[in-house]
């Protein structure tokens, strides 16, 4: 029988022993730093009775597979694997609580929630969705899309996202992770509205998530919050110029999907490496699309306190980001530092050698052939 967790609460209480968190994201929720957290605490998580489901720090060929958001040239077989061992842990007969984060199962469509559900069973299931203001996840969400090869300015996607018409692929699956009533109402039709958490971030304090999930968990204050753990820091102005041109010109060059996934993968790590002068501009979002981003989170606010869902956090805060005094278009620089540009170019020369050591040796060529025989004796060879 479930036991239900009791309205909406600054402290949470413990979920039951042997109980199954699903942890949602969406994308910029804080996703990254509570994964490392619970990655760098495994050794503590045990003796607690807590066992964190992942591999790795973030399992996302699990969650990609299962949500059909497969990355190109990536291996479906092995993802499938990685998924059924998630599956396996999660439904093994233990008194641990087991968690598994990914922000890509926020992606599942209503049939792959049903899937999901029916692979794990809703037995002691819980689910847990991460919020924090809507207008401070565009940029972010916005630079994603550009290590995705987009060739979009950043005025240009905002007038997109924030159209009434949303049909187009970007908007689509933008607000497919973040309209977060939509979201919350999605795995509420499943596991039921008792058994899903809202955690909203505190930007004053950014202890209050893995404290959040500490006490979730039943776990000591401090085994998560006490970690050193990893966060992504979002581009400058600069770098996401001159990744968008880069984005464009790669594709000019007629180079497939695969081909720049292969590159990026080894090139992302080093620009977020990159310590940015403290005069470089951030990527400003401006006063327009922070309104309009505030309305529809007052929106998506009220709704989800009618859903039933237990909120731990300041709900409102996601619809109360100040305005930021840009009063016009999100236009892109000019003209980018040369210290940004020349730090590009060396991580397309590591890129390249990354790529270059982790390819297949080259086959041996084949034999030539002997050169055809002349004179008496290549008549007489002929002839035998």
């Amino acid at each position: 029988m479930r036991a239900p967790i009791l309205g909406a609460m600054p402290t949470p209480p413990a979920l039951p022993a042997g109980a199954r968190l699903l942890h949602l994201g969406p994308h910029k929720t804080g996703t990254t730093a509570l994964q490392s957290a619970f990655d760098l605490a495994r050794a503590d998580l045990g003796p607690q009775g807590v066992r964190y489901v992942s591999r790795s720090r973030h399992d996302a060929r699990a969650a990609r597979y299962v949500t059909d958001r497969m990355v190109a040239g990536r291996d479906p077989a092995r993802a499938e694997r990685a998924w059924r061992a998630v599956v396996r842990e999660l439904t093994a007969a233990s008194d641990e609580r087991r968690v598994f984060s990914s922000e890509f199962l926020s992606d599942a469509t209503d049939e792959q929630i049903a899937r999901i559900v029916r692979e794990v069973g809703t037995e002691d299931l819980w689910v847990a969705i991460t919020l924090r203001p809507l207008a401070r996840i565009l940029s972010s969400q916005y630079q994603q899309g550009l290590q995705r090869q987009s060739p979009h300015t950043y005025d240009a996607w905002l007038r997109m996202v924030l159209a009434e018409d949303v049909s187009a692929p970007e908007p689509r699956e933008f607000w497919t992770r973040h309209r977060h009533d939509a979201l919350v109402r999605r795995w509420a039709d499943h596991v039921g509205a008792d058994h899903v958490v809202v955690v909203v971030l505190d930007p004053r304090d950014h202890a209050f998530l893995p404290h959040t999930f500490e006490q979730l968990l039943g776990l000591a204050p401090e085994t998560l919050a006490g970690r050193d753990a990893k966060e992504n820091r979002s581009l400058t102005a600069d770098e996401a110029e001159l990744l968008r041109r880069f984005n464009i010109d790669f594709a000019s060059l007629g180079l497939g999907p695969d081909h720049y996934v292969r590159l990026f993968r080894h090139l992302k790590d080093h620009l977020k490496e990159r310590e940015p002068a403290p005069t470089e501009a951030p990527l400003v979002t401006p006063d327009w699309a922070i309104e309009r981003a505030n309305a529809v989170a007052a929106e998506m606010a009220e709704a989800i306190r009618g859903l039933g869902a237990a909120v731990h956090g300041d709900l409102d805060s996601i619809s109360t980001t100040r305005l930021a005094g840009v009063t016009a278009t999100a236009e892109p620089p000019a003209n980018v530092d040369a210290a940004v540009a020349a730090w590009f170019g060396a991580g397309l020369a590591l890129a390249a050698d990354r790529l270059t050591s982790l390819a297949p040796p080259a086959a041996e060529p084949a034999a030539a052939a002997p050169p055809p025989a002349r004179g008496l004796r290549g008549r007489l060879s002929r002839r035998g």
